[in-house]
């Protein structure tokens, strides 16, 4: 995995970097640790608060079998570091980092804990999961499109299902949606815009015309839908991928015109919920004594 945390009541992933790794291990025990004439370096797993072991941090020149450097990142270790954290191995089952279940998976789970987290982030941070889902796609879905989809999610019970967390809800929210139509649809500002209007300008139906996702001929009965599919779990490196797919359809044939695979990104989602969290808090303070606003405050 990409992410590490040092402080065992802190559930924020950090992302791995050297930088940052540094800055708050200080360099120091627990964190680097001697073994066997070897500096070994350590943190903890930000959901299952195991000891993780940190792989290629200064050395970049490691290759695997293809002859491909490998990149720095964390892997869970079944035994605990003295001064840092125990080894639980119920905590590493449950891991959403180190056990992730693969997206499309019927298996549901009946914790109300989990399924209340789950629905309160919906509920209280629409505007996150809006925004996350629109940069992922690089699709501005309209918020008529937005609202059929959390209504989806809701009739699906898709916070029980065992597959989907904190960490990566807006991947598998879109993961529950069927193809998700994009007729008429505007594209978000994202890396992959360019590469999007390419593709849709290419296809044999549709084409983006003055900011939309329209067809390219008014004869016929044409359909352009997105989805996520090919959830890969990458257990070497603790990490995850997902393909963003758009098709056009006509008179039943199908044309995939978009296939670009991604990598769940288990930080960023969590992390902007925190942020807003702690923005809030800074006008819980406020208080205004006059008439106007006394219902207010």
């Amino acid at each position: 995995m990409d992410v590490f945390q040092t402080n065992k009541e802190d559930d924020r992933p950090i992302p791995l970097t050297i930088k940052n790794y540094e800055n708050k291990t200080r360099k120091t025990d627990p964190f680097y640790v001697e073994m066997k004439n070897e500096i070994k370096h350590f943190a903890i797993c930000p959901a299952c608060k195991n000891p993780v072991l940190v792989v290629n941090l200064y050395v970049d020149k490691t290759l695997d079998e293809n002859k491909n450097k490998m990149p720095i990142h964390a892997k869970h270790c079944k035994y605990g570091i003295k001064g840092l954290a125990e080894y639980s191995q119920a905590a590493y089952d449950n891991c959403s980092f180190a056990n992730p279940s693969k997206f499309g998976g019927t298996s549901k789970h009946n914790n109300k804990g989990k399924r209340n987290e789950i629905v309160s982030l919906i509920k209280e941070y629409p505007v996150i999961l809006y925004n996350e889902i629109r940069s992922i796609t690089g699709i501005d879905f309209n918020e008529s499109t937005f609202s059929y989809m959390i209504k989806n999610f809701i009739k699906s019970e898709g916070y029980y299902y065992k597959y989907i967390n904190k960490y990566n809800l807006p991947y598998s929210f879109l993961n529950m949606q069927k193809g998700i139509r994009l007729f008429n649809s505007q594209l978000y500002y994202s890396n992959i815009k360019n590469e999007l209007i390419k593709s849709i300008n290419n296809s044999k139906y549709f084409c983006y015309k003055n900011y939309k996702i329209v067809p390219k001929s008014k004869d016929g009965f044409y359909e352009i839908e997105l989805y996520l599919a090919n959830h890969n779990v990458d257990k070497e490196y603790e990490s995850e991928t997902i393909d963003v797919v758009i098709v056009e359809k006509l008179d039943g044939k199908v044309y995939e015109i978009f296939n670009r695979t991604i990598k769940i990104n288990l930080e960023k989602y969590i992390n902007t919920i925190d942020k807003q969290r702690r923005i809030n808090s800074l006008t819980d303070e406020i208080r205004i004594e006059d008439e106007y606003f006394e219902n207010f405050v």
